[in-house]
């Protein structure tokens, strides 16, 4: 293998996506790519595997929040052994690059390429630096940005948040399957939670999706529930024909496209696909994530007049029902809303891929 570049991506979808976009546009520039996943990431290997990209597995975990020592020594051990692991990887592909997207994962391979003078940049998809990049950035030849950060930290660049392909294309069967089946009515409107954090979400929008229903017959709802809280949304749906109620989206493309209006957590993907899309969204950030980041990310859009944001509190549902009133009541706002969504200081996440690689590019020459 020749001008290999290694990425650290994994834990989470919003941390390996996006490595794994930037590994495909590396590739298609003639490159090799070596991806470094967890151990038993099924759905990661999967993919890596279906399009014959090599990986290694490490079985590492996050640094422990507390002081209690059996955690930390099982913190200690894995990452020792893991640190080991990458050194060796590091001698025998040689990377011109190591790139770590974010996470704990990514960490051990950061700081080992750089004690072993390869060159090295993070990713970070939030608004908020996690802390596993907050430690890595000391380290780092590049910090590639997906959202503007308050305080700007050198050696950054904004590159945006790359997406799947799939955003950029034409309309599929099953956007078409979903034009058709809402074709009576005047609105389509798109509710998901995301893999975290949904529950409260899920049922202050179902209590304000059935006030909305009984206002008007013009307007569908698409509720994407997750697997926890289907049964529960299927017993409160079940007089509301309005509703259209899903499981799990596996084209979750499809869904935003086909909707007019768009309401969901703040996570760094779905924002990125919402900039895409140039979709109205009202944005309710999970409060219990790290740092409070998703709402440093919806306040973002917000504050460039690019969605509406709605906190995740106890005045949630009548708060949701209040917003999506004045977007559906008032056509100047959304289209002020798209307006402003071609002009945001959001890099075009089609895009972000390509930004990204020429980043990665610039450091192997350096």
């Amino acid at each position: 293998m020749e001008k290999v570049y290694m990425i650290a991506a994994g834990g989470t979808g919003g941390h390996f996506y996006p490595g794994y976009a930037l590994g495909m546009k590396l590739i298609e520039r003639g490159h090799d790519v070596v991806f470094i996943i967890k151990t038993g990431n099924q759905s990661a290997a999967k993919i890596l595997k279906d399009n014959e990209i090599f990986y290694h597995e490490i079985d590492c975990e996050a640094m422990p929040r507390s002081i209690n020592p059996i955690k930390w020594f099982s913190f200690i051990k894995k990452f020792i052994k893991s640190y080991s692991y990458i050194r060796e990887l590091i001698k025998s592909y040689k990377p011109l690059v190591c790139v770590g997207m974010g996470g704990y994962i990514s960490f051990p391979l950061i700081l080992c390429a750089h004690f072993m003078g390869v060159k090295t940049a993070v990713h970070d998809s939030n608004s908020r630096l996690g802390f596993a990049n907050k430690i890595s950035k000391i380290f780092v030849d590049k910090v590639m940005l997906g959202l503007p950060l308050d305080k700007p930290i050198k050696n950054s660049v904004l590159v945006g948040t790359p997406i799947r392909k799939e955003f950029a294309q034409g309309l599929s069967q099953v956007e078409e399957g979903y034009w058709e089946l809402t074709s009576d009515f005047a609105i389509n409107i798109l509710i998901f939670g995301g893999s975290q954090g949904a529950r409260h979400l899920n049922l202050a929008a179902s209590e304000m999706v059935l006030r909305m229903i009984k206002r008007t017959a013009r307007i569908n709802f698409f509720h994407v529930s997750g697997r926890r809280d289907y049964e529960m949304l299927k017993e409160i749906y079940k007089d509301s024909p309005q509703v259209d109620l899903i499981e799990y989206a596996y084209d979750i493309c499809a869904l935003m496209r086909t909707s007019q209006i768009i309401i969901a957590r703040s996570g760094a993907s779905s924002i990125a696909e919402i900039v895409s899309l140039q979709k109205p969204s009202i944005l309710v950030p999970l409060p219990t994530a790290a740092d409070n980041h998703q709402y440093f990310n919806a306040k973002i859009l917000e504050d460039n007049g690019c969605a509406l944001l709605v906190e995740d509190n106890k005045d949630l549902s009548a708060n949701l029902e209040k917003a999506l009133c004045s977007l559906l009541g008032d056509p100047k706002l959304l289209g002020s809303i798209q307006d402003n969504l071609r002009i945001s200081p959001i890099p075009d996440p089609l895009e972000a891929a390509d930004l990204c690689a020429t980043q990665v590019e610039r450091l192997a020459i350096k």
